[in-house]
């Protein structure tokens, strides 16, 4: 009889409806070819993160999945479950001076494009707030410059005006509601369209 395999999925933040959707898609798929799945959530904490991944590899899992809050901080607990022989995968987001085995994600600049396209479409000229992810976020980076890509020849045509330009720290929808009703005060209620990076941050900046 072959071994279970074990593996642990490492969650940036539950809190997020994308990563439940992505964890339920995920742990069903697994368990459906006979492995074993624990999952944790660091709620938007780095130290968290780190902590549970440790957690994991002294629970001797096989494989873990990881979707960083931080990519940048991870290279010491990635390099303890490569000696332990744990395969890692990266899961949307790049983990960073780490000997990760495998990378999956979106042409995320590409996603950016998209993005920005989308609100030019429907407001071709105008006021623009610009809403990105959080600033530890490499996927939110590249979501900028996909967005810059598409707005720049507007904003130098004149078309165009960036009257703000902020991070949602933990991409959480209650941080980028803060910064929408900041944004409107500054800028007397003149803002023809945001370009939000993610569904959360959307929801946040809709509901002033």
């Amino acid at each position: 009889m072959a071994k279970e395999v074990k593996i642990g999925m490492a969650i940036d933040d539950l809190r997020l409806e994308r990563w439940q959707k992505d964890r339920d898609i995920f742990v069903n798929k697994a368990e459906s070819l006979g492995a074993k799945v624990f999952v944790q959530s660091a709620n938007g904490n780095e130290e968290t993160q780190m902590s549970q991944i440790e957690n994991m590899i002294n629970r001797g899992v096989d494989v873990l999945v990881i979707i960083p809050y931080n990519g940048q901080v991870l290279s010491n607990v990635i390099k303890e479950a490569k000696q332990e022989g744990i395969k890692v995968l990266a899961y949307d987001r790049m983990i960073n001076n780490a000997d990760i085995d495998f990378y999956i994600s979106f042409d995320n600049e590409k996603v950016g494009e998209m993005q920005a396209q989308s609100l030019v479409d429907k407001v071709p000229q105008g006021n623009y707030f610009l809403m990105g992810g959080s600033p530890v976020d490499n996927n939110a980076k590249l979501f900028r410059a996909g967005q810059m890509k598409v707005l720049k020849p507007y904003v130098d045509e004149g078309k165009i005006k960036i009257v703000g330009d902020q991070w949602v720290d933990g991409w959480l929808p209650e941080n980028a509601l803060k910064i929408m009703e900041n944004a409107l005060t500054a800028n007397n209620n003149k803002i023809d369209a945001v370009v939000a990076s993610n569904d959360a941050t959307a929801g946040g900046a809709i509901q002033p």
